[in-house]
């Protein structure tokens, strides 16, 4: 463990809440969050559980950056079609199983 692995390891204990937010209960609110964020409404007053769950959970907190960046592409119009997306690993050849 490196000193910013252990320091952010500190903060996520001294962060933590008497009442937290689990991952299932995150997932449930996690696209109404980025929505409200995309709106430019401030999800934080509404989902304040949300927030801090982000920041003591780095699975969850990656989804989230992902769902986000989606978000606002598609916000801003910029989000490609699914069939240009797919394209490059339609092309691609399949990977051969590994046989032992």
């Amino acid at each position: 463990m490196n000193y910013t692995e252990f320091t952010d390891w500190l903060e996520r204990i001294y962060t933590t809440a008497e009442v937290e937010m689990d991952c299932e209960q995150f997932q449930a609110l996690l696209s109404a969050y980025v929505d409200l964020e995309i709106a430019g409404q401030g999800a934080a007053p509404y989902l304040a559980q949300v927030k801090a769950h982000l920041a003591q959970c780095p699975d969850c907190a990656e989804e989230y950056a992902g769902l986000r960046k989606v978000a606002e592409l598609e916000a801003r119009g910029r989000l490609p079609k699914v069939e240009e997306s797919l394209k490059p690993f339609q092309e691609s050849p399949a990977l051969e199983p590994l046989r032992m």
